[in-house]
């Protein structure tokens, strides 16, 4: 199946997207033609038990251990091992997909992913999440050049994934929405075909959301087209924009803690559901704003010895993320101050869903919709609301929210008015 046939609006043809997708019940059986077609005489075979079990595939994989990391250790080690390979057939979802893309591309080979759960929107994507020297980073990477999504197999993950793959899906409005309003204030680029190439494929996948724990192939396949179409957005937008705002900065900083402190990370598209309704609760708050109490920024002597003191052991990694987007701080209130009358329209028409629009969606499969259900603290998820702009050099409605007066002061209210 060609790509364009899962999307009504014309994709642009760009050498970084798959060439062919399947989704359905019995799309496994495209794999072996995949195979011989793309990845040659010695392909490598990458999995974890648990994934490989999934696949009920046959053979003698190389195989990771068992809920690995996608860190820079572990894709070194993966492109260790498959040194002299002519292609990479990975079978899994989000780590063993992104840990696929870097040997991949150090080899100059392709690769075919057989997705085993429908948890995140990376399959089509061009870049890998990789943690790096304690960062949650997004490298550039070559995409697969087949993705197989096989309906059985999706509909038989663990529930919490295939909720997690809502999850992270239900933050498109909010995430094309921050790189919107990055470009209003900083000409960051903002293009609406992205969105227009995913809408549709999130809508239908939100109102299938009741029949993904009844293993309905149906709700599956909008789920798989959706996420499938999501990482699209991101190569034709060039970033992962379309598709990961200030939502994104919150589970990744709740990641990089629990890391760096050597504690299990919880499912990312299982956090960025809940933290979208976070974000959500910020825009409605913005809306509200007809003039905004515009906050100077202090001085950046200041604001390192803030970031230092507030992100201790991840200071080092977060201090030149932060102090690039300081620099601009400034040019962006001043902006900022001009157009918000504007800007603030722009929100209105925008027409975005609210906290409770979300946790609608989210409830109808079960997906985590509170903090209570992700066993996450309630104080804490307050002092990560008011720190996770730092990590990464992107306007978000994190740092308008700090630029209008929102935070810090009132980000236990946010969480209250989201519903979390």
């Amino acid at each position: 199946m060609r790509l364009v046939d899962l999307c009504p609006v014309e994709i642009p043809a760009d050498p970084r997207l798959p060439a062919e997708v399947f989704i359905g019940p019995d799309a496994l059986s495209a794999l072996p033609d995949l195979v011989r077609r793309y990845l040659g005489e010695r392909p490598f075979w990458l999995a974890d038990p648990e994934t490989w079990a999934a696949s009920g595939l046959q053979g003698d994989p190389w195989l990771l251990e068992s809920h690995p990391h996608a860190d820079d250790a572990t894709a070194d080690r993966v492109t260790t091992a498959s040194v002299g390979c002519t292609g990479i057939v990975a079978i899994g979802s989000g780590t063993i997909n992104d840990l696929a893309k870097k040997p991949a591309a150090a080899h100059g080979v392709g690769f075919v992913i057989v997705g085993t759960a429908s948890s995140m929107n990376g399959y089509a994507s061009a870049i890998a999440a990789i943690l790096s020297n304690g960062l949650k980073t997004t490298q550039p990477a070559a995409p697969a050049r087949a993705i197989v999504l096989d309906t059985g197999i999706l509909g038989a993950a663990p529930a919490a994934l295939t909720r997690a793959g809502l999850g992270d899906l239900l933050s498109k409005p909010v995430s094309d929405t921050d790189w919107w309003l990055a470009d209003q204030l900083e000409d960051s680029g903002y293009s609406t075909l992205p969105g227009a190439i995913v809408d549709h494929a999130v809508q239908a996948a939100s109102d299938a959301a009741g029949g993904l724990m009844a293993g309905d192939a149906a709700a599956h396949t909008a789920l798989g087209t959706a996420l499938t179409l999501s990482g699209v957005a991101m190569v034709v937008a060039g970033s992962s924009s379309p598709a990961s705002g200030g939502e994104h900065l919150l589970s990744h900083l709740w990641d990089m803690e629990s890391l760096v402190k050597g504690e299990e990370t919880r499912l990312h598209g299982a956090q960025v559901g809940v933290t979208s309704c976070i974000t959500a609760a910020i825009y409605q708050r913005l809306l509200a704003l007809d003039a905004p109490d515009f906050t100077e920024p202090r001085p950046w002597a200041e604001e390192d010895a803030r970031i230092r003191a507030a992100h201790g052991a991840l200071a080092d990694v977060v201090v030149p993320q932060a102090k690039a987007k300081h620099d601009r701080a400034g040019e962006r209130l001043k902006t900022l101050r001009a157009r918000w009358p504007a800007i603030r329209a722009g929100l209105k028409a925008r027409q975005l869903p609210t906290s409770a629009d979300l946790r609608g969606i989210l409830s109808a499969c079960g997906a985590p919709s509170t903090l209570a259900e992700l066993n996450a603290d309630r104080a804490d998820t307050a002092r990560i609301l008011n720190i996770a702009r730092d990590i990464r050099d992107r306007v978000t409605v994190l740092d308008v929210a700090y630029a209008v007066g929102i935070l810090p002061d009132h980000a236990a209210a946010i969480l209250d008015e989201a519903g979390v």
